[in-house]
């Protein structure tokens, strides 16, 4: 955990979510959940950049049209937006969630 890690500040991905009708659900660290679950955020060290990780269930369809979304809404604010791969989460006996992210192999 980094204290001044320059992540794009909060603010620009909730701006980013309500252009789509979404909303931040939760942020833990540098991750951002994003409501109906369908993709999160990971925040990188640029603050210009954001990759993003689907739902292992979201249709590719619906991931496309997201993508095609976020892109430009990105364009427009000049932050980079990366699809990077999926998550799976899964519930813990604890009321806790353990999210697993999948990046995309180099092909």
């Amino acid at each position: 955990m980094h204290m001044n890690t320059p992540h794009p500040p909060l603010e620009t991905v909730v701006d980013i979510l309500k252009m789509i009708n979404l909303e931040v659900t939760h942020q833990h660290e540098d991750l951002v959940f994003v409501s109906g679950n369908q993709f999160l955020l990971l925040l990188t060290e640029d603050k210009a950049h954001i990759d993003l990780y689907f739902n292992e269930t979201t249709e590719e369809e619906k991931a496309r049209e997201i993508m095609a979304q976020m892109k430009a809404i990105g364009e427009l604010l000049a932050v980079t937006i990366a699809y990077k791969g999926a998550y799976s989460m899964t519930e813990d006996g604890d009321d806790s969630l353990s999210v697993e992210l999948f990046d995309l192999t180099d092909s």
